[in-house]
């Protein structure tokens, strides 16, 4: 039995996608379910079934900007799904750290984790610290300071191996807490933070294609 951990952090907005992700079913892997989120709203029943769940005050402290508390809350349920494998003797198999709101149709999902997973060995097709983005990373110019930047449009959704999960949380002492980000880098952005530590942390960005959708613009009022 191989097993599988969906990790959701970030502002929880809607309930409508979980749907798609408790119907992630398979004879051969066990799907575990985490979530690291702001405690901003009352109903937490959506997470009852989960293996890890906490919902953090947002003024737990002085965030840069929002994608320093975005990465706070990936290295937050990176920790929660690593104190539930040393807790119970295992290490995950396959992970997707996601936010909420983005919609997996979960026939397609399916498909491309069973996909990843050798049910032997790993192989080249399955890299230990591989990372599948859902956009290229780019190279581009910042208009202000004319410093190459790189970029990663779709920072949203990206799947891996428990390691490259645990290399990639980390990226929020590293880019945030260390003091290596500067004003500048701060102030850039999430687009450009991920990309920047996937490459600072050697992770090889491989970009996939699974059929989704970004909810967010779509959510004209939060449904939580």
């Amino acid at each position: 039995m191989k097993k599988v951990a969906i990790c959701f952090w970030g502002q929880t907005r809607t309930f409508s996608t979980l749907s798609e992700y408790f119907k992630l079913k398979h004879d051969n892997i066990k799907f575990d379910y985490f979530i690291s989120t702001w405690d901003d709203f009352e109903d937490k029943f959506n997470f009852d079934s989960f293996q890890g769940k906490e919902f953090i005050d947002p003024e737990i402290m002085d965030f840069k900007n929002n994608t320093d508390r975005a990465f706070y809350l990936i290295h937050r349920v990176n920790n929660l799904k690593s104190k539930y494998e040393l807790n119970n003797g295992f290490v995950y198999d396959y992970i997707l750290w996601t936010r909420s709101e983005i919609l997996f149709e979960s026939k397609y999902l399916l498909e491309y984790i069973i996909s990843k997973l050798n049910f032997t060995k790993y192989d080249d097709n399955h890299k230990l610290t591989e990372i599948n983005t859902l956009s290229d990373i780019k190279s581009e110019i910042d208009r202000d300071s004319e410093e190459e930047v790189l970029r990663l449009d779709a920072d949203y959704s990206f799947l891996g191996t428990s390691l490259a999960f645990d290399l990639y949380a980390s990226g929020w002492k590293y880019y945030f807490k260390s003091r290596k980000c500067d004003d500048f880098h701060a102030r850039s952005g999430g687009h450009h933070a991920h990309a920047s530590v996937i490459k600072k942390f050697n992770l090889e960005a491989v970009k996939c294609k699974i059929a989704h959708k970004f909810q967010f613009s779509k959510l004209y009022k939060r449904e939580v």
